[in-house]
């Protein structure tokens, strides 16, 4: 039975998507942060990568990972980790 607050709140993929830009922003935050501290962008992202790797092997294992690593050339290729620039 869905409650009222569900039927008439948000969407869970509006939620969701909410929740990803508000950790995108906070994850910029510190990104910028450790770049004015003097730490280099490649190792940040070698880092990030490491660490978004070892807690997806955690939750997932490594045959799951393994496999959406597979997809990534795909994605990449079609754009879907590239931040838009705005324009002025």
């Amino acid at each position: 039975m869905i409650s009222n607050y569900e039927a008439a709140g948000p969407s869970r993929a509006e939620v969701s998507e909410k929740l990803r830009k508000r950790v995108i922003s906070l994850f910029l935050d510190t990104w910028d942060e450790a770049c004015v501290e003097g730490l280099p962008s490649d190792l940040l992202s070698e880092v990030c990568l490491y660490l978004a790797l070892t807690d997806m092997i955690e939750d997932h294992g490594e045959d799951d990972v393994a496999d959406i690593m597979e997809t990534l050339p795909h994605r990449i290729r079609r754009g879907e980790f590239t931040l838009a620039l705005e324009q002025h």
